[in-house]
């Protein structure tokens, strides 16, 4: 093993006292949900940061990324915890990857370990952020007729489906 892996302690855990998604998780829940992911995937968890409630406040995650030369990565509780900005969280990917770390997000069981799966982190994040826009169940009804404004919704159901499997 490398002299600059072996200097590495671990997994940092980030947490929020903010909703996440619109849900408020109690900071216990988040601690369980970190603590088994970094289990569950061999990963030597480090106690979790905890962000301030302040809308827009990152602080101290960005105090966790001081840390990432002696770190081995980051786990999130979720994915959703970073800045809604595109570029503040492509800053935040470069930084870690550059850093040689890896970045986790225990609740989407998601990782991004190297530059080529920032795609998949940022397509996750735009669909969960333009769900609310698509017609689906009525949000937008685009015709007077009921059954028109199902349509969408009952035909995508498999897809729909599909992915919430996915997500749990």
């Amino acid at each position: 093993m490398s002299e600059e892996l072996s200097q590495k302690l671990g997994y940092r855990g980030y947490i929020t006292s903010r909703p996440v998604r619109g849900i408020s998780y109690p900071h216990r829940v988040q601690n369980l949900v970190v603590r088994d992911y970094a289990t569950r995937h061999n990963l030597d968890y480090k106690l979790s940061a905890t962000e301030y409630a302040m809308p827009g406040c990152y602080m101290m995650f960005y105090d966790v990324l001081t840390e990432l030369p002696q770190l081995e990565g980051i786990i999130l509780f979720s994915l959703f915890m970073l800045p809604q900005k595109t570029k503040p969280r492509l800053e935040i990917y470069d930084r870690i990857l550059g850093a040689g770390c890896e970045l986790h997000a225990a609740l989407e069981e998601m990782v991004l370990q190297e530059k080529s799966e920032i795609e998949d982190f940022e397509t996750m994040i735009q669909v969960v952020l333009n769900l609310p826009k698509a017609p689906m169940g009525g949000y937008y009804h685009k015709s007077e007729d009921p059954k028109l404004n199902n349509f969408f919704l009952e035909a995508m159901r498999p897809t729909i489906d599909m992915s919430v499997n996915y997500l749990h």
